[in-house]
């Protein structure tokens, strides 16, 4: 059973867990007895429907590793799998010591909008897939309480067009098709500039 204790202007929540013969207490503190009261009626819902409370208490950012380990890398090729990797350390970053428990859509919508201040929208979306699919595979182990993950967007900033330097390989099989297909006066002015230097900007 779910007890509620007042404590000066909030209202603390203890949940009993027992596993294996051991209480494993959660608990949680609100701002009015609404909360509370809605917080405890979930979670006793959810034990009695077999969920391990104790589970939800983990941190998101344990979860997100142990997930990509166990779960992900059986699912998907190991260059995919080396990405899922990368995302681990930027999951700790943004989400540091917060509870499954805790999270909802504004609360990793704010940790998106952070990280996307400071990267590409491409890359940001990338990062929010995979966070994505780690809070459904939640949801579904019934570690979550709704299925928010599809609420969540990206909104990292658009980064300015650049100019992109060939390779020295590219560069090679470039010069070497243009002095075996002089076709055109094209073809000459690409190669002149590769030979010479002369960038877009020079009119000839």
């Amino acid at each position: 059973m779910a007890t509620i204790t007042k404590r000066g202007k909030s209202y603390r929540v203890q949940i009993s867990n027992y596993k294996n013969g051991v209480n494993n207490r959660i608990s949680k503190t609100f701002k009015t007895l609404t909360e509370a009261k809605r917080w405890a009626m979930q979670n006793e819902i959810a034990k009695g429907n077999g969920v391990d409370l104790a589970s939800r208490n983990e941190s998101f950012s344990i979860f997100f590793e142990n997930w990509v380990h166990l779960v992900k890398k059986n699912d998907v090729r190991p260059a995919t799998f080396i990405n899922y990797t990368r995302t681990i350390p930027i999951v700790k970053q943004l989400f540091g010591d917060t509870k499954l428990s805790d999270l909802n859509d504004i609360v990793v919508q704010m940790k998106i909008d952070e990280y996307g201040k400071t990267h590409s929208r491409k890359t940001t979306t990338e990062v929010l897939l995979k966070i994505r699919t780690s809070l459904r595979y939640a949801y579904g182990r019934g570690l979550l309480s709704s299925d928010f993950a599809g609420l969540v967007k990206t909104r990292g900033k658009e980064l300015d067009k650049r100019n992109k330097a060939l390779s020295i390989t590219d560069f090679k099989k470039l010069r070497s098709y243009l002095l075996n297909n002089p076709k055109n006066d094209f073809h000459i002015l690409v190669l002149l500039a590769l030979e010479t230097g002369v960038n877009g900007g020079y009119k000839m």
